[in-house]
């Protein structure tokens, strides 16, 4: 297999990789949310360029994929860091262990614009409007979104129903408790695809509500999240996290933006 990523020319072992790797991982896992909402396709590859648009549509009474599909480019994206000779040095020689700070800020860059095309992706593709009403009175968060719900399940939508919004959003709704009980359990009955919050939406933006089954929406990846070696500047040594991926949004109306 061709070493895309120059990985073999770093002079750095296999146990080096592992733990930059392991790295780039923890990352992930703990700041992505757009992954834990959209289902994958793939990885399907570097050399994975575009993938194809559809929706659906009734003929003869019949849902049937629309007939005209078009073809979208998968976006790059990514995030360099740098290891100083010196680093390596201090592995070798000390008891210290190489300090992957600049793994892991480089990391989470790369996540939160991950985040961000999604979190745009479905802001731009979504359809369905509904009021946000008051978040900071009792009640209010719970009505808006119950009657939010409601709409989606006249338009032809059923749960799971997700809830993504920003982090002043989620703080507000956490907030908020009648007769000992918290709001934010309360739509956790009807959210029942899970609550998000993303710093890659603001106060400003609407909360969205997702019907996210993967024949409403998806993320395709060709190159998932991976590391590669860029060569060295000196002494020191360069490296690009990078990944390539794009959303679908097959039935635009399965998101609808609760905004004022």
């Amino acid at each position: 297999m061709a070493d895309y990523l120059m990985r073999e020319t770093a002079p750095f072992d296999l146990e080096d990789w592992a733990k930059i790797d392991e790295m780039v991982v923890t990352v992930a896992k703990k700041e992505l949310v757009g992954r834990k909402v959209l289902d994958m396709v793939g990885p399907l590859g570097w050399g994975t360029e575009v993938a194809p648009l559809f929706g659906f549509e009734q003929k003869d009474g019949s849902s049937v994929i629309s007939e005209k599909t078009t073809y979208a480019p998968l976006e790059t994206l990514q995030a360099d860091f740098q290891l100083r000779a010196k680093q390596l040095a201090v592995r070798d020689q000390t008891s210290f262990k190489m300090d992957l700070g600049a793994v892991a800020i480089a990391a989470s860059q790369l996540v939160r614009a991950e985040d961000a095309l999604i979190m745009g992706a479905l802001k731009k593709a979504g359809k369905t409007k509904a009021p946000l009403g008051d978040w900071d009175t009792i009640g209010g968060p719970f009505a808006a979104i119950s009657a939010a719900i409601a709409t989606m399940r006249d338009n032809g939508f059923a749960s799971p129903f997700t809830l993504v919004m920003s982090q002043a959003h989620y703080a507000k709704l956490a907030s908020l408790m009648s007769q000992g009980r918290r709001e934010i359990e309360m739509i956790k009955a009807l959210a029942d695809g899970g609550i998000f919050a993303t710093t890659s939406l603001t106060a400003n933006d609407p909360v969205l509500l997702l019907c996210p089954a993967d024949w409403n929406m998806d993320l395709v990846v060709g190159q998932d999240i991976a590391t590669a070696y860029m060569g060295n500047e000196g002494l020191d040594h360069l490296f690009r996290i990078l990944e390539t991926l794009l959303v679908r949004v097959k039935r635009p109306g399965a998101i609808c933006l609760l905004k004022d």
